[in-house]
């Protein structure tokens, strides 16, 4: 009989919104009023994964917007945590959250809990863009937020900034990088604006050139590394060891465990998600379930390795890459270069 693996992650999905952006394509709920028989669907749900073999080095609390959660709640949710897994001593555990809901006893309720990492959504530092764009917060809420988490103590912090958004310019790019590095966070995330899939693009007649994204690209790649600043993923900067440790297990293909609606696990070659919110809610064990063929595993690798300075094992047919700047060997590896991994989702099928 195969031995289990022992299961390192849990991502713990609060689906709730108070408005949805108008660019947002992550499965999200705004009526409030369902939280509380959520929040009973999500016990029963943590509870059914106890018997798995766990030992968590990385806790990470999404959304949504995990931060429309009270103080109460919160501590019950990390009590039931304690109670239901072995946890690593030094356990990152992330919770995000958006600059609206944000409050000093909000970080202080973390902090008493054991949240050693924040991610905040800054998205844009223009005042025009986060009005575009739907968010909630000023330019000025979102620095505030920033302060008050680092007044709690909080050395470990995430800011996500978007580039490439319709109408947005490289100098308010810059200007969101300048406002950003001058906290002096621990890692940025810097994502590729994409269209929505499933629901209606509000900004079709306002698409970038590849040739001004690309300038963009390379103005946050600049910036991060005069910054001391690594670029250990395609849309991932951090300072030397502050590199999201519960990303870095995803993207080394590790076992993990979703919670939540829509939530995804993998476990031992089976990927496993709950339904969305309303059946969720009556039926939180009700899991769609997949087993992974070696052939989509062997994919799915070459995919992960390919977004991180991990590479993927060299091979002939990269040469061609290589000699166009796109890949660079390393110990036997094929590994992006920056320009490379502006271009990698085009690349990667044909490596």
């Amino acid at each position: 009989m195969k031995k289990s693996k022992i299961i390192n992650a849990l991502y713990i999905h609060i689906p709730f919104c108070k408005k949805r952006c108008l660019y947002c394509d992550f499965y999200s709920q705004t009526d409030l009023s369902l939280m509380e028989k959520y929040l009973d669907a999500l016990v029963r749900d943590i509870m059914s994964r106890r018997t798995l073999p766990v030992f968590l080095k990385s806790i990470y609390i999404g959304g949504g917007t995990p931060s429309l959660l009270s103080s109460d709640e919160f501590n019950k949710l990390f009590s039931l945590l304690r109670n239901s897994f072995a946890i690593n001593k030094k356990c990152e555990i992330t919770v995000e959250l958006n600059p609206e809901s944000a409050s000093e006893r909000l970080f202080e309720t973390l902090k008493k809990n054991g949240v050693n990492r924040i991610s905040i959504g800054f998205q844009f530092l223009e005042n025009r863009l986060l009005k575009k764009s739907g968010r909630l917060h000023s330019a000025k809420r979102a620095i505030d937020a920033f302060r008050k988490a680092k007044n709690c103590a909080f050395k470990n912090i995430n800011a996500d900034i978007i580039y490439g958004f319709p109408s947005q310019t490289a100098a308010e790019l810059n200007q969101t990088l300048n406002k950003t590095l001058s906290l002096k966070p621990a890692h940025i995330s810097a994502y590729l604006y994409t269209p929505p899939q499933h629901r209606k693009n509000l900004f079709s007649a306002e698409k970038h050139s590849d040739e001004e994204t690309l300038k963009m690209y390379r103005l946050i790649c600049r910036r991060m590394s005069q910054n001391g600043f690594h670029h250990y993923e395609i849309s991932n900067f951090a300072l030397r060891g502050k590199e999201s440790v519960h990303n870095l297990s995803c993207w080394n293909q590790s076992d993990y465990i979703g919670c939540g609606a829509a939530a995804v696990s993998t476990i031992n070659g089976v990927r496993t998600k709950n339904a969305k919110l309303l059946t969720y809610i009556k039926y939180p064990l009700k899991r769609k379930k997949e087993r992974l063929t070696p052939e989509k595993l062997k994919l799915e690798k070459k995919f992960l390795a390919g977004r991180t300075k991990k590479g993927i094992p060299t091979r002939k047919k990269h040469t061609p890459f290589i000699k166009a700047g796109w890949l660079r060997e390393k110990n036997g590896r094929s590994v992006f270069t920056e320009e490379g991994w502006f271009l990698s989702s085009s690349i990667i099928p044909e490596l």
